[in-house]
């Protein structure tokens, strides 16, 4: 226990420090205290409606409901770290941990069970604000014993705390047995495993959401490990207790216990895999400096040289820089591989939904995509090309420089959503009106999520206090790029219909995005002596 100590102290420095740094920052100390208070307020409200009976119809189409989404998220989540344990190197630490700690007499493996371990207690905390931020919507739903709420949080974290172990699993396997292509090739075919059997049941019901919520709450998926025993712990808080459910728990767990106790036998010569690990990941950080990158779909990926017309100076050079990048790895500058995935997306939910009265899909479809699109930009808000220091010695005005810098992505968007709502509109014989509105809706979305990420850099110069304030940050683009929006839009269909909803939310994101861009010069000044 004597080789753990000096770990445990390093890490309560640094706690101290960074405490006395926010006690030294008022600006910061007011908005953490602002953070305690609302994360109070949401218990609260949590916990009050969490008493309140629903009828029993509600009850019974809410579970439903609920038991879909969390083995979709689920799937997703697992599918996705696991093509990217594939590609990118599981590790840590920064190099600085790697010079100071493993030039110590501590043993590498006790360093990484050590780091291990602590992640997951910060995750444990930290990833359980976000189930405690929707018991107030999830209690609007659905009747929620109280008494079992320690299954639902468990059975929540528990499966998020098995995704870094298992990441570095894949790992250490590829590093020491060469196995990537064999792993590649299971994920590929579990991934066309999971679609078929998602297709087969939407076929099956001719329904795109009966078809969907049935593939989801299939009985069997309750004993796949990772996923179905966890949605069997969190859904004993809605459904009821049942052995099944502390027997999925305690396999949970054990499985958790069970990676990390492989993962350190498995960690004989470390030292070497973390130094290759982590050199990788910090060569990763330093090209974000430029073009953003990230992994490309082979088929598309073009060797040798690409010639792209109309050559540009200053801060136009980036747009010219773009479409260089994306022609050599992208179908098109301005089309890509998710421009294919949008046209199929609208053509599958046009088909299953044709008997649908009504362009209610269509309101569905670009409603999701808007939430989906708000998601992720507060996961990248730091990896934006705008938070690079190198752009303020670029020659040209700030709003030249905003623009020409997100022009070749805002285009490629729009042409994904008109290319979803042309294909999904004809399919369910929109007017031409509603695919345009709806595409401009998306693309003014989209837009958006850019700018407010640029805005609230100012609030939130600190990239720890990106992670720390997650919720907080949230709540702050609600208010920014939703709320606005809303009220305007639900202005509009009170005098209009439903479509008026979407044409006042776009204006509105239009409006917002202007005023942006005319004070972007006193942004970017802020953020400069930053």
């Amino acid at each position: 226990m004597n080789s753990y100590k000096p770990l445990f102290r390093k890490d309560i420095w640094t706690f101290k420090n960074y405490i006395l740094e926010i006690k030294n920052d008022k600006k910061r100390l007011i908005i953490y205290l602002l953070y305690i208070f609302w994360i109070g307020s949401i218990l609260i409200s949590g916990f009050s409606k969490l008493n309140k009976n629903k009828s029993d119809m509600s009850v019974s189409i809410g579970s439903e409901y609920i038991a879909a989404l969390i083995t979709f998220i689920g799937i997703f989540i697992l599918m996705y770290n696991l093509y990217k344990g594939l590609n990118e190197s599981s590790t840590f630490f920064s190099m600085g941990d790697v010079n100071v700690l493993f030039q110590s007499p501590i043993s590498s493996k006790k360093i990484l069970l050590y780091h291990m371990i602590k992640q997951s207690i910060i995750n444990f905390f930290i990833y359980g604000i976000v189930i405690l931020a929707l018991l107030p919507t999830l209690g609007d739903l659905v009747n929620i014993e109280v008494r079992y709420l320690g299954f639902m949080y468990l059975g929540y974290i528990s499966f998020l705390l098995l995704i870094e172990p298992l990441k570095f699993l894949m790992f250490t396997l590829i590093t020491k047995y060469k196995i990537e292509s064999f792993l590649s090739k299971m994920i590929y075919s579990l991934l066309g495993l999971i679609i078929v059997y998602i297709i087969y049941h939407l076929v099956k019901a001719e329904d795109l959401l009966k078809g969907i919520i049935k593939a989801m709450n299939a009985y069997y998926i309750n004993y796949i490990p990772i996923i179905g025993w966890a949605k069997s712990a969190f859904m004993t808080a809605i459904y009821g207790y049942s052995s099944w459910s502390l027997i999925a728990l305690i396999l949970q767990f054990t499985l958790l216990a069970l990676l990390v106790f492989i993962s350190y036998n498995t960690a004989n010569d470390y030292y070497e895999d973390v130094l290759s690990a982590t050199n990788k990941r910090e060569l990763r950080k330093k090209r974000k400096k430029g073009l953003k990158k990230r992994k490309n779909f082979f088929l598309f990926t073009k060797k040798g040289k690409v010639n792209v017309k109309s050559k540009r100076k200053g801060p136009w050079a980036f747009m010219w820089r773009a479409k260089v990048y994306y022609k050599r790895t992208d179908i098109h500058p301005y089309f890509s591989i998710l421009t294919i995935f949008s046209l199929i997306v609208g053509l599958t939910v046009g088909y299953f939904t044709r008997n649908t009265e009504g362009i209610i899909p269509m309101y569905i479809a670009n409603g999701v995509i808007a939430y989906i699109m708000f998601l992720m930009s507060s996961v990248y808000v730091s990896n934006h090309e705008l938070t690079k220091p190198y752009i303020y010695l670029i020659p040209g005005t700030y709003i030249e420089k905003i623009i020409a810098m997100n022009l070749v992505d805002i285009i490629r968007m729009t042409v994904n959503a008109f290319m979803l709502n042309i294909a999904l509109g004809l399919t369910i014989k929109a007017s031409l009106v509603t695919i345009i509105s709806l595409g401009l809706f998306l693309t003014s979305f989209y837009i958006l999520t850019v700018f407010a990420n640029f805005l609230v850099r100012i609030i939130f110069p600190n990239t720890i206090d990106h992670k720390t304030l997650f919720p907080l940050f949230f709540m702050l683009q609600i208010l920014l790029m939703l709320i606005p929006g809303a009220i305007i839009g639900g202005i509009v269909a009170t005098l209009t219909n439903a479509l008026g909803f979407f044409i006042g939310v776009t204006v509105t994101n239009f409006i917002i995005v202007a005023i942006l861009i005319l004070l972007s010069s006193n942004i970017f000044e802020r953020l400069e002596w930053k």
